[in-house]
């Protein structure tokens, strides 16, 4: 094998780990543990990492034993079966990603394309925990309340909305949105540092 290729390949199970890692890290910061047919649901959008579909939970379980070859998840045992979780070395290892992320967004911020990405949901008073975690994931991840359940982003934001609909199981009770105008976005603009 060639020795670009043998770097190609290691550097897409290199990004597969980093995913699987930052998606548990991600899920546990919901208070949540990921469970396997979960991780299948969530970890669709690596397919481009992957390839075609009939490889992806392949693909998947093998970043799953890397990582917990290398100490930094484990499986344990919950009341619906299997799960998985971070060691706490595996949570350093996912902080430390999260941060060299958004030091690398500040260094190189995203070019707006002109698009604004709205996120409207109604979310039932019985699972107000679930809404208000959403709302705070929301907020969290930089987006901006303009009323009581839209909340606005300039940026692409459907993994995240994926991942929040999977692991929240909030289905049809998110519309996610991208208009091209929102009247009187001028603050908005502002707020985001966008001309």
């Amino acid at each position: 094998m060639r020795m670009e290729e043998k770097v190609r390949q290691r550097a897409k199970r290199e990004k597969i780990q980093a995913v699987v890692l930052g998606s548990i890290y991600l899920t546990a910061g919901l208070g949540l543990i990921l469970t396997a047919p979960n991780a299948a649901r969530l970890l669709k959008y690596v397919e481009k990492y992957i390839g075609p579909k009939p490889r992806l939970n392949r693909r998947i379980c093998q970043a799953i034993n890397r990582l917990r070859a290398r100490g930094l998840l484990e499986r344990v045992r919950t009341k619906q079966g299997s799960a998985l979780r971070l060691t706490a070395r595996g949570v350093r290892v996912a902080v430390s990603m999260e941060e060299e992320n958004k030091r690398f967004e500040r260094a190189n911020p995203k070019q707006w394309d002109g698009k604004w990405r709205m996120i409207i949901f109604d979310i039932w008073e019985r699972r107000r925990k679930v809404r208000d975690r959403f709302r705070a994931l929301l907020q969290r991840n930089g987006f901006v309340k303009i009323q009581n359940s839209v909340w606005v982003y300039p940026y692409d934001s459907e993994e995240l909305l994926v991942f929040l609909r999977t692991n929240l199981r909030l289905g049809k009770s998110i519309v996610y949105i991208v208009a091209e105008e929102i009247e009187r976005d001028d603050m908005l603009r502002k707020h985001f540092g966008l001309s």
